[in-house]
């Protein structure tokens, strides 16, 4: 089976440019549809507290996903980038001298990489050579200059403006590949008051759930992932040059990135990427019925007798948690549920 690392090492191998051929992009990703199949539990758990939206989502089959700005960790999702390195790059281009010598390399016929203008829409690089050519850089050093001051504070205001909203992108619902962890059930089931919902998974790594979702392991790494070069596209996207994302997996790879404080949660996450106005709504919901359901140690007889209800017309598998008093391990133990009400 492929560790989490071989994936990470995998996903981040793989690089795929907006407008790239359908047939090319196809079998870019198989190498981690590959990696996910080999991966993938036969379940995944979601640890929930007893409240009515739990309850609502529960008998609806549907599962809330969240933007990552409602996430108890600042750093999930949160993405990093070089503000130096892009400063200092952004500083050098609009030296004068930088430009003069583009303009005299431009004159004798030369024109931009394939690369510089695949990543600008069409016809913005022929409007950019135009503008290059038509200006005495000599004359213009002082309006550069600062020209160039507004850029640098641009940078200053507008990167943690957008490092923010990037949370707000997509929305995401977590799970883990164990039922029987005693501090997921602590952490996120209201310390054993609630409940666990059992999925079958895979059927989403085939054909998502109409397509507009992934499912993904968290990477967990000491060192957080580098999204200076998707954040000067976003940048520039939000000046208004719409060039070619040169990654299109770089926001599902922002998003999977978190501490190795957090491994114990073994967490898969299932990412909605559908269209919505982020601003304003932070929670969609993804139908899936899940196929079984526990009963924290301690949770309430009469809210458990809510959810057993619920779960006999369902039709799903019960089970109670259950402490084993004989056994020598820090663990959670379960077993089939019985109702006295039956």
């Amino acid at each position: 089976m492929m560790s989490r690392e071989e994936f990470a090492k995998r996903l981040e191998e793989i690089q795929i440019q907006e407008g790239t051929d359908p047939k090319v992009l196809y079998d870019s990703v198989l190498p981690i549809c590959d990696a996910l199949i080999q991966m993938m539990p036969q379940s995944l758990f979601r640890y929930r507290p007893y409240n009515e939206k739990q309850i609502e989502a529960f008998q609806k089959d549907a599962i809330y996903a969240v933007s990552a700005d409602l996430f108890n960790d600042p750093y999930d999702t949160l993405v990093r980038y070089d503000i130096k390195s892009i400063k200092n790059h952004v500083d050098a281009l609009l030296e004068s001298k930088v430009l003069i010598q583009l303009q005299k390399f431009l004159e004798q016929g030369n024109y931009f990489t394939d690369i510089e203008k695949n990543s600008l829409p069409n016809g913005v690089a022929e409007k950019i050579k135009e503008q290059i050519l038509a200006i005495d850089f000599e004359e213009k050093k002082d309006s550069l200059a600062a020209y160039k001051r507004q850029m640098m504070q641009m940078i200053d205001f507008l990167y943690p403006l957008l490092a923010e909203a990037s949370k707000r992108f997509v929305s995401i619902a977590c799970f883990c590949e164990s039922v029987k962890s005693i501090t997921m059930w602590s952490h996120y089931a209201d310390y054993h008051k609630g409940f666990v919902l059992e999925y079958k998974m895979r059927p989403t790594l085939t054909k998502g759930i109409k397509e507009r979702v992934g499912l993904y392991p968290v990477i967990y790494d000491d060192i957080r992932y580098d999204a200076s070069q998707y954040m000067a596209w976003a940048f520039l996207k939000m000046l208004g040059v719409n060039g070619c994302n040169p990654d299109v997996l770089s926001h599902t790879k922002c998003v999977l990135h978190k501490s190795k404080q957090w491994e114990y949660e073994k967490e898969w996450r299932l990412v909605d990427y559908s269209t919505r106005n982020y601003l304003v709504e932070n929670i969609t919901s993804i139908n899936y019925r899940p196929v079984a359901i526990y009963y924290g140690v301690r949770i309430a007889n009469e809210n458990k007798e809510q959810l057993h209800e619920i779960a006999k017309a369902k039709g799903i598998a019960e089970f109670d948690m259950y402490i084993d008093y004989s056994s020598p391990k820090y663990e959670m133990m379960y077993k089939s549920h019985e109702s006295f009400m039956d």
